[in-house]
């Protein structure tokens, strides 16, 4: 189709994706804090499609503590990683939570567009597709910037360098650094001119090298501190005549248009907001079949101040019927950007955060992504206490708590607990090399009492710079709920009539209570209770039934005690196998 059948089609639905994808967000959407600044929400919106699954994570603009950086899987061009393993692998440095980025290939892992990163050129630009950049002032700016490379060998006249950092075609010249991988690709009949002294591939400067070595086939080692110049073809015929040790050589690689203070620069595309309105993408270098249909999508954009957005859009389940550019495009003007550019969609679309997936990820699993786009937090990170609600009541449920802080830069610490009272149960402070420190609160000698209340541990950190940090996390103590126990581990059921397991538990003060069954998937399916209850023994009877009054199908439930109290919300659970038990079989007998 042609682009200007390309851009009738999406004018046709323009209006209808406006509408569909501008309504609010359901009620169960959900704001959780993962950072300080940065916060996750989960939506999920309705269209005459089907609902589809938002995952938005909004973060402060890039500067002081937080940079929007785009990882390479393996810290190479050439290769293949989760976006959650390159967070862990950048947790002793930093906490991040980001998305998957450009789209690569899927042999090598090279991303299809732009890689910029520490002033140096990592993989050249599409032309006809829109490349993201980082400004230093933490600004995006979106553009199509075109590649044009070019080297001198000693006094002939300048060849083209076609490709950087990516496999070649026939008859064709390309440049390999240290970013692509430990050697060069292996080619039948290449030629392989070795450079030294190219510290950082720098665009838009002469770069001066000197030839050390020349070799046939690929394969060969690429230096540090250098590159390797690779031909096929006729061009390697060229090379081979005018190539010599010692040999000076400029290296040339120019990028038009470029922009002034970049950090670094992430391909993608295409541009879907600019101005704050939604833009179709269709004239850039995309055929209809990206597009047009539906599918899981992932985005960047920017608020109007200043504030990144990182969204992933769930697709091809039923859960999530996915959308198109265009929807995608007004998903990102509803959520306030005022420019987007979409990245890489598919099986790759991934968000997570500190190595967790967040979203549900179309091929059933994360996909290993050639690079992915991170917000990176340098400040101290507390982890989610180990249990949010704390039940030091002796019948060996959720007895202790662990909290847990990572430092990613040597800092100043001042640690604190905080009873429910106000009053500090515990502090430290002291000079902190880059770590994970913990305090376990298991009733120890020395160890705080943990009493029943809200309870505060906050950690603050100062830099060698005097950049401050600081995060807080809450738990509850409550001993409301205590000893829960089934009448059996293992039930047989009736196919027709169930059966019978008793749940005991005991309160030590009234509380609201609800009893749930839920199956293995984690889904309610029946409702035991839902009524007020005194101090003491309680008991409550499943039949064996769950939804719909049908006996429960074979599999491993859990039961789940619920309580609300004048303390505060607690649980107890305990899980139960069930099968069903077989039909009796009769003999007739014969007369003799």
């Amino acid at each position: 189709m042609s682009v200007a059948g390309v851009l009738l089609r999406f004018a046709l639905v323009v209006a209808a994706a406006a509408a569909l994808l501008a309504t609010a967000a359901s009620a169960d959407a959900a704001r959780l804090r993962l950072l300080p600044g940065v916060t996750y929400d989960r939506q999920v919106r309705k269209t005459t499609e089907g609902r589809i699954v938002v995952h938005v994570i909004t973060a402060p603009r890039p500067g002081g503590l937080y940079e929007l950086k785009p990882m390479l899987a393996q810290d190479h061009v050439k290769g293949r990683e989760r976006v959650s393993d390159m967070q862990k692998r950048l947790a002793p440095r930093a906490t991040a939570a980001g998305v998957n980025g450009d789209l690569f290939n899927f042999e090598t892992g090279h991303p299809s567009g732009i890689f910029f990163r520490d002033g140096a050129l990592v993989s050249r630009p599409i032309g006809g597709r829109s490349s993201l950049g980082i400004g230093v002032d933490g600004l995006l700016q979106i553009a199509r910037i075109r590649y044009f490379g070019s080297i001198q060998l000693g006094d002939a006249k300048k060849h083209p360098i076609q490709d950087f950092n990516r496999p070649l075609a026939k008859h064709s010249v390309g440049l390999f650094t240290p970013a692509w991988a430990a050697r060069t690709p292996k080619v039948k009949g290449a030629l392989d001119v070795v450079l030294d002294g190219l510290p950082s591939a720098t665009p838009n400067v002469d770069l001066p090298t000197t030839i050390v070595r020349v070799r046939k086939g690929g394969g060969t080692w690429i230096p540090e501190g250098g590159a390797v110049l690779q031909a096929t073809g006729f061009w390697a015929d060229i090379l081979r005549n005018e190539a010599a040790l010692g040999m000076p050589a400029v290296t040339r690689l120019i990028l038009k248009p470029w922009w002034q203070n970049v950090a670094s620069a992430l391909g993608g595309g295409p541009v879907i907001v600019r101005a704050g309105k939604a833009i179709t993408g269709a004239e850039e270098e995309f055929s209809t079949a990206q597009l047009t249909p539906r599918h899981p999508r992932t985005a960047v954009g920017q608020l109007e101040n200043g504030r990144i957005l990182l969204v992933a859009v769930d697709g091809r389940r039923a859960a999530s019927v996915g959308v198109n550019v265009l929807e995608l495009a007004e998903l990102m003007v509803a959520l306030g950007a005022v420019k987007a550019m979409a990245l890489d969609a598919g099986g790759s679309t991934t968000i997570a955060f500190d190595g967790r997936v967040l979203n549900q990820p179309s091929d059933g699993a994360e996909r290993p992504v050639g690079n992915a786009l991170m917000m990176a937090y340098y400040g101290v990170y507390v982890q989610p206490p180990q249990n949010p609600v704390v039940s030091p009541n002796g019948d060996g449920f959720r007895e202790f708590q662990r909290l847990r802080y990572r430092i990613p830069r040597p800092s100043a610490v001042t640690a604190r607990l905080i009873a429910p009272d106000g009053s500090v149960a515990w502090r430290e402070e002291g000079e902190r090399t880059p770590g994970s420190y913990e305090l376990l609160l298991d009733g120890r000698e020395g160890v705080p009492a943990l009493t029943e209340g809200r309870w505060r541990f906050t950690v603050a950190a100062v830099g060698a710079d005097g950049a401050t940090s600081a995060m807080e996390r809450r738990f509850f103590v409550d001993n409301t709920l205590r000893k829960i126990r089934l009448s059996r581990r293992k039930i047989a059921l009736h196919p027709r009539r169930g059966g019978k397991l008793r749940v005991r538990f005991r309160l030590a003060r009234g509380a609201a209570v609800r009893v749930l069954i839920e199956n293995a998937q984690g889904d309610v399916v029946r409702v035991l209770a839902r009524r007020r209850l005194g101090e003491g023994p309680a008991l409550v009877v499943w039949n064996g039934r769950v939804r719909k009054k049908a006996v429960a199908k074979t599999g491993r439930y859990r039961v789940r005690v619920l309580a609300k109290s004048a303390v505060g919300k607690s649980e107890l659970f305990a899980d139960v196998v069930v099968r069903k038990r077989a039909k009796p079989t009769f003999a007739i007998k014969r007369p003799s």
